[in-house]
């Protein structure tokens, strides 16, 4: 019986192709909207959670800061202006908790400017640098986002006189033509501001990352960070505060509940700090600004994607209305069926039958079509990675059957309930 009822669906199908085309259009754009709206959604929401990766799920940030209700007088001492979170309290912070954390990076500013070889030309050979002091526990806190991929880190005992540098490979490609090996050992210059130059000895390489993307044209000129010891690079500076600390960051150890330790840990850190002091200590993390945001990502595909199924309902109501057409023009042929014994059921399976292989079809050219508009919108617009959701093209599948069913059943029905001396009758 079913197998009868298709035979007759498809025949009945091909007789009016472009009335079945233009009905099937409805279902075509609905699906692929949806499909297409639900593949860009996951495909930004999984970027966006990639890259915010980079900084640090497990990351916990640390900022020494003026108390809300600071107010500074004329003739205050300066030295209440000063943050007072030494290096003896850090390290008190890491044997407390030593079980939960995996490193901890602190950092200053150290000047920038451009570098250069000593028997080079610096107008033609050069690379546009920042320079950042940090610790060994910064590589490790953020090692997604500074990767060694040759040398070695800082080993100086005596760190406030050591030049060592770890550098980019832009960095390397600008000075040494690309050259690690060349690169490792060699010393280079650094004029900052056009006054003092500095020379520092490069121990390492790191993989060089573009966040915001660049022309390659403009390689040359881009500005990539030089790291050197914090300690070195607080002796260079002649604020009597650079010893105190005022910013680090803590990296977790894996199974670490990081929200829960961020509000312990700022509790903690206050609590070192002197009872008068003028500063507070405030702790946030990444895994909970990362949820929000993937959140927010979701609730907007699910909001986009709503938009998208109307289209939907209405490609669902144009089955309707063609089946009700499709039923006036074929009374005579169901007054027939049913003299000669069809009963009620088959009649309605019939036209069931019908709507569903009108949704199927449709469903099926907008899957590919949703899928092929996701991927160049991926690919080529947005130039993400494409994610695609198996869970998408299933719901997309099981709503065109839905579909035909839940449209198609109300003329079917009609059609079944028809008296058969009446639609004999009609002309």
């Amino acid at each position: 019986m079913l197998t009868e009822n298709i035979t007759l669906a498809f025949s009945s199908l091909a007789a009016n192709k472009l009335r079945t085309f233009l009905t099937m259009l409805g279902i075509i754009i609905g699906i692929a909207s949806v499909i297409a709206i639900m593949t860009v959604g996951n495909s930004q929401t999984e970027e966006n959670a990639r890259q915010m990766s980079m900084f640090g799920v497990n990351n916990v940030e640390c900022y020494i800061w003026m108390k809300d209700d600071f107010v500074y007088e004329p003739g205050m001492d300066s030295s209440a202006m000063n943050p007072e979170f030494t290096k003896e309290m850090l390290e008190q912070m890491a044997q407390t908790y030593e079980d939960s954390i995996e490193g901890i990076a602190v950092q200053t500013w150290s000047g920038g400017g451009k570098a250069g070889l000593e028997n080079e030309d610096i107008s033609k050979v050069y690379a546009n640098c920042d320079i950042q002091g940090v610790n060994n526990g910064f590589f490790t806190v953020n090692r997604a986002q500074v990767s060694l991929i040759d040398g070695k880190l800082f080993d100086s005992k005596d760190p406030e006189n050591d030049y060592s540098a770890i550098v980019s490979d832009l960095f390397v490609g600008n000075l040494f033509g690309g050259d690690v090996q060349r690169a490792l050992g060699s010393k280079f210059n650094v004029e900052t501001n056009g006054e003092s130059v500095r020379t520092y000895t490069i121990i390492g390489v790191y993989a060089y990352q573009s966040f915001g993307g660049f022309d390659a044209s403009s390689q040359k000129d881009i500005s990539t960070t030089v790291y050197i010891p914090y300690r070195n690079a607080l002796s260079q500076s002649s604020d009597p505060s650079s010893n105190r600390i005022n910013s680090f960051t803590i990296g977790c150890r894996t199974g670490v509940d990081v929200i829960a330790f961020t509000e312990e840990l700022t509790a903690y850190l206050n609590s070192l700090l002197p009872q008068d002091t003028n500063y507070q200590i405030y702790c946030y993390n990444n895994a909970e600004w990362i949820e929000d945001v993937n959140k927010n990502m979701r609730a907007q595909t699910r909001s986009i994607t709503l938009i998208g199924a109307i289209a939907l309902l209405v490609g669902g109501i144009g089955v309707m209305n063609i089946m009700t057409v499709t039923i006036t023009e074929r009374t005579r042929e169901i007054g027939t069926r049913k003299a000669l014994g069809a009963p009620n059921g088959a009649i309605r399976l019939q036209f069931i039958t019908e709507a569903v292989i009108i949704c199927l079809m449709g469903g099926i050219l907008g899957m590919l079509l949703g899928v092929g508009a996701g991927f160049l919108v991926c690919r080529f617009v947005q130039h993400i990675p494409v994610v695609m959701s198996a869970s998408s093209v299933l719901f997309s599948f099981a709503t065109s059957m839905a579909i035909g069913v839940f449209f198609g059943y109300y003329p079917a029905d009609k059609a079944a309930r028809m008296d058969p001396i009446e639609a004999l009758r009609y002309e």
